[in-house]
């Protein structure tokens, strides 16, 4: 599925880090202190950080309920055992 402005970017840990030339222990801590928006994935295997909320976020101007809404409605019906067997996890 192609890419379109109307889709959200979901960045992993390090892309987050290459993106804000930080390290990937700068963005874990940020995720613990709850200074950027991020998503868990299912059974604590990582997390995907929302690249719009992430750059709204450094200006301290973000509102993550609206992308929230969003990704809620893109992924509605999706179970963690659909997730699971993307990633091929048992």
């Amino acid at each position: 599925m192609p890419l379109t402005a109307s889709q959200p970017v979901f960045l992993t840990v390090n892309e987050a880090a290459s993106l804000l030339r930080v390290s990937d222990k700068t963005i874990r801590r940020w995720i613990a202190d709850e200074r950027i928006p991020y998503l868990e994935l299912p059974g604590g295997s990582g997390y995907r950080i929302p690249q719009a909320s992430l750059l709204a976020s450094l200006n301290r101007n973000f509102d993550f309920a609206d992308e929230s809404d969003a990704i809620d409605r893109l992924f509605e019906g999706v179970t963690e055992s659909d997730v699971t067997a993307v990633l091929g996890a048992d």
